[in-house]
C-alpha cells in the first residue's frame, strides 16, 4: 500500500462535496486518522439541499420551495455531524461552506476567483499536512467541479506549502483512476463503523440503501497528488495532445436519447497574465456547425461539422491565450439527470523542451462514425 502513514503530528483536511461523501469516500481513512491521533478537519462544500426526490418521499411533498431546501440542507448537516461522531470526530472539527448544491460547475465556469480564494484561505488557515479532495474524474458534476476549483486554488496559492494531496472517487467507474489509485484495505470492525456512519445519512439511504451500503464493502482508493495526470480514455474524450498553439482532442460518442443533442465542451485555464480564461464550444446534434465561443471576449471561430447518430472527430482548439506553463481542464458535458458521462480531464503544462518545438498547423477534421 503506497499511501502516507499518519501520526500524532499529521493534520488531515477533507473536502466533501456533499454531506455523506465523508463516509462513502473516506470512512476508513478518517478512522485511521483518529486512531493515529491526527488532527482532523472536514469541510463540506455544499449542504446537499437540492436532492429533491428523497425529500419528496420523506416529507410527502411534491412542490419543493426555497424554505424547504434550506430545511433539507440543515437536516443533511445534522446527519453529517452524526456520521462523523460515529467515526470519532466531533462538531468542532467541521465546517460548512454553503456553496450551491448542483451548482459548483456553474461557479467554476463563471470565473469564481472569490470562491477559489476562499478555498485557499480555508486550507491556509488550518495548515493541513494531508488534503483529501474529490477526483476530477468523478461523474457527479459537483465532485469534479470542486476538484478543479481546489486544483487551481492549490496551484495558485498553496504550491509552496508541500501538502500531501489525495484524490478520491465516489461516482463512476474510471478505469484510469482504478489503475493508478492505491487501495486502503479495511478490517471488519472498520467496515462496521463505516456502515454505521453511512446509515446516519437517513435522507440518502431512504431511496438508495443498497447502493450506499455497498460503499462499506469495497476498499477505499486514493490517488496521490504527484500522480494526478491521467490519460484520457474513460469518457468521450478518448485521447489528447497539447502544444503552445492548440489542444487536439480525439472525441467519440453516441447521441443519447434521454438528453438534448447539443453537447457543450468546456475549456479553462490561466491566461498569460494569470487570469482564469474560459472557453465554451457547442457541438450540436446531427449536421450542425460547431462554433467555439470565448466566454471572456465573445469571439467565435468555426471548428467543424459532424453527421449521423454517432460522432467521431479530431478537434483542435486554439490555445494561444492560455499560459503553456499551467494545466488546462477540458470537459464534454454529456449529463443525464445528476451525473455526467465523464468528469474533467486535466491536460498537463508544457515542459520547456516541448515549448521549443514548432507547433503544427491548426485545422479541424470531423468524421461520421462507421
Amino acid at each position: 500500500m503506497n499511501l502516507p502513514l499518519l501520526n500524532s503530528r499529521s493534520r488531515v483536511m477533507m473536502f466533501a462535496p456533499h454531506p455523506d461523501d465523508e463516509s462513502l469516500a473516506a470512512g476508513v481513512f478518517l478512522q485511521r486518522a483518529v486512531a493515529a491521533g491526527a488532527a482532523i478537519r472536514v469541510v463540506y462544500a455544499t449542504d446537499g439541499e437540492r436532492n429533491c426526490w428523497p425529500q419528496r418521499v420523506l416529507e410527502r411533498k411534491v412542490l419543493i420551495r426555497d424554505p424547504d431546501r434550506r430545511r433539507w440542507g440543515a437536516r443533511r448537516q445534522e446527519e453529517a455531524l452524526a456520521a462523523l461522531r460515529t467515526l470519532g470526530i466531533g462538531p468542532e472539527s467541521v465546517e460548512f461552506l454553503g456553496l450551491p448544491d448542483q451548482g459548483v460547475t456553474d461557479l467554476l465556469l463563471a470565473g469564481c476567483s472569490e470562491t477559489m480564494r476562499r478555498l485557499a484561505d480555508t486550507i491556509i488557515a488550518w495548515q493541513p499536512t494531508h488534503l483529501l479532495v474529490p477526483s476530477t474524474l468523478d461523474t457527479h458534476p459537483d465532485h469534479s467541479g470542486l476538484a478543479v476549483l481546489l486544483g487551481i486554488a492549490v496551484d495558485d496559492y498553496l504550491s509552496r506549502y508541500g501538502i500531501e494531496r489525495l484524490q478520491y472517487l465516489v461516482h463512476g467507474a474510471s478505469e484510469s483512476f482504478a489503475r493508478r489509485a492505491h487501495e486502503l484495505p479495511h478490517s471488519p470492525r472498520e467496515m462496521k463503523a463505516k456502515r454505521r456512519a453511512i446509515v446516519c445519512h437517513v435522507t440518502q439511504v431512504a431511496l438508495s440503501r443498497r447502493r450506499f451500503l455497498s460503499y462499506a464493502k469495497r476498499p477505499e482508493s486514493f490517488l496521490r497528488g504527484d500522480e494526478r495526470m491521467i490519460p484520457a480514455g474513460d469518457g468521450p474524450i478518448r485521447a489528447f495532445t497539447r502544444d503552445r498553439a492548440a489542444l487536439r482532442l480525439h472525441v467519440a460518442f453516441a447521441l443519447k436519447p434521454l438528453r438534448a443533442e447539443d453537447t457543450p465542451l468546456y475549456l479553462l485555464g490561466r491566461d498569460l497574465v494569470g487570469r482564469l480564461r474560459r472557453l465554451r464550444a457547442t457541438l450540436p446534434g446531427r449536421s450542425a456547425r460547431i462554433d467555439l465561443i470565448d466566454c471572456a471576449t465573445g469571439a467565435i471561430a468555426s471548428v467543424g461539422r459532424y453527421f449521423g447518430d454517432a460522432f467521431r472527430a479530431e478537434i483542435l482548439l486554439p490555445t494561444h491565450g492560455f499560459a503553456f506553463s499551467r494545466s488546462l481542464f477540458v470537459k464534454l458535458d454529456r449529463r443525464v439527470w445528476f451525473f455526467d458521462e465523464a468528469g474533467w480531464l486535466e491536460v498537463g503544462a508544457i515542459i520547456p523542451q516541448m515549448a521549443m518545438q514548432r507547433p503544427p498547423a491548426i485545422g479541424t477534421r470531423a468524421l461520421a462514425a462507421a
